[in-house]
């Protein structure tokens, strides 16, 4: 077997399981429109902005260590190095940062000063706290995960971090609504529960990926390492704050209530996106393991065999979304079913996101860990630029055109960069997705003009692309690789 079709078979076989563990993240989200119900827009939309302000300061106290790990480990092996080394030291950076974030979080919410962000003044110090509190474990769960991702072991974050953790956060929250009627610390001690109980299971499974693993360790921490993660790290930081920017500004400029509208819409679209994250620790590793030679010869088909599986089952989420919008959102209340057309533009960004701006997966896999860096601080300049301006004057629909905006941008510079490097690795046999995505475009504009569908008729056309989507993803599966890079796949 050549190394192209070893990294095909990782490939396929980590493809399966992200479609399955694309499946169960999409649907553990969906408990989200529950909490909806149950706790009201308002809260609803505080709920979901102070989530993701805690996971944006997990990313913070990590320092890119989990991203590190991605690229680290799998070199353990070529240089010879003990298979867990990197893992402990991780681990202890990790946790000392964590409980600095964490103490630092803690001081400034027994003074108050959270009560300075508009939306947030009604919540308690000890909700904060609370809030605060999950930290420390989302931290290790980034860092048992980067180091499965290195070991070519991305189904554990699959279903551990991206399912386990968001599934039951706010069915833990649920439960304790229902036995103590607590509204108020119901929404944060379910997520630092789910945190919890996501570090149990990793506590079974590292030690027998890395035999003799030291969960604590007083070894200094490899250089190398640290050299590559500070810069992701403070880039996963402003990738997190781009990714939630958008709320948080409609938050601050509309208030909570359209915040929660929003959040829903966020959810929702996620959902396509969710499936870009998935594989994205497919394909870095496989990058990283690649020396100069098999770099040029071998890109071009795992990169475009990873991004046409991701396109693929993208767009059959992206149909679904255009034909049943209204019935999507209606999950979360008749109050929530408003500005359809802010979830159809959420969406086609994130497609964006996923046919386009995977170029960054290669680019941190050749180790250019600082050029993604500014290419994020220029994105998030850009992004707050465009949602102070188009908020104010658009409402939400602002808000998405902005993260529209921001989306494309960052796709065109990564691949200008790999083109600059000498790579160029989309193959044309995704042509095929592109006609695909025109046609869901057409779609799009068609229903929100002139078209006009009743119920079965969309379902028959659901049936129809699901049915085309499914022989077009099998086809890709079964698909060998060729001798020759340069021909049409």
């Amino acid at each position: 077997m050549t190394s192209v079709e070893k990294d095909q078979k990782f490939l396929l076989k980590s493809s399966l399981l992200n479609i399955l563990g694309s499946v169960l993240k999409v649907s553990g989200p969906l408990l989200n429109f529950v909490v909806a119900r149950y706790f009201g827009k308002e809260a609803f939309g505080i709920y979901v902005s102070t989530q993701l302000w805690v996971a944006m300061m997990s990313r913070v106290a990590v320092l890119g260590l989990d991203k590190g790990l991605v690229w680290y480990v799998p070199q353990n092996k070529l240089n010879n190095r003990p298979y867990a080394e990197g893992v402990g030291e991780s681990l202890r950076l990790g946790f000392f940062f964590s409980m600095l974030v964490f103490a630092i979080i803690v001081m400034m919410a027994m003074t108050g000063s959270h009560t300075v962000f508009s939306g947030l003044e009604t919540l308690s110090s000890l909700e904060i706290i609370l809030y605060i509190a999950s930290i420390v474990p989302w931290v290790f769960n980034h860092i048992f995960a980067g180091a499965s991702e290195g070991n070519r072991k991305p189904s554990y974050r699959i279903f551990i971090n991206d399912f386990t953790v968001f599934t039951f956060a706010p069915l833990f929250a649920l439960v304790i609504l229902f036995v103590t009627g607590d509204k108020v610390y119901s929404l944060p001690i379910g997520l630092l529960a789910a945190n919890i109980l996501a570090v149990v299971s990793y506590l079974f499974i590292m030690p027998r990926q890395f035999p003799g693993l030291k969960f604590f360790t007083t070894a200094k921490i490899p250089k190398a390492l640290l050299s590559f993660s500070l810069p992701v790290g403070f880039s996963e930081f402003i990738v997190s704050f781009l990714m939630r920017a958008d709320l948080w500004m409609v938050l601050v400029l509309l208030g909570p209530e359209y915040a929660g509208v929003y959040a829903i819409m966020v959810t929702i679209s996620n959902a396509i996106r969710t499936v870009k994250i998935s594989f994205n620790s497919i394909l870095m590793p496989v990058v990283a393991g690649m020396d100069p030679d098999k770099m040029k010869r071998d890109l071009s088909h795992v990169y475009s065999y990873s991004v046409s599986m991701v396109t693929t089952i993208q767009l059959g989420v992206s149909f679904f979304l255009v034909l049943f919008p209204e019935e999507t959102m209606m999950i979360a209340g008749k109050s929530f079913v408003q500005n359809t057309e802010v979830l159809g533009l959420l969406m086609f960004a994130n497609l964006v996101d996923g046919g386009f701006c995977f170029a960054g997966n290669v680019l941190n896999g050749m180790g250019k860990s600082k050029f993604l860096l500014k290419l994020n601080i220029y994105s998030l300049i850009l992004a707050f630029g465009l949602n102070f301006f188009l908020i104010p004057k658009f409402g939400l629909v602002g808000a998405a055109i902005a993260t529209m905006g921001f989306r494309v941008f960052q796709g065109i510079w990564m691949n200008a960069e790999l083109v600059r490097l000498g790579y160029w690795p989309y193959r044309r046999g995704l042509l095929v997705q592109v006609a695909w995505a025109v046609a869901l475009l057409v779609l799009y504009i068609s229903l929100n003009s002139f078209l006009v569908l009743d119920l079965w008729m969309k379902i028959v056309l659901m049936a129809v692309v699901g049915a085309g989507l499914v022989y077009l993803l099998l086809k890709r599966i079964a698909e060998k690789p060729t001798k020759n890079p340069s021909r049409i796949s």
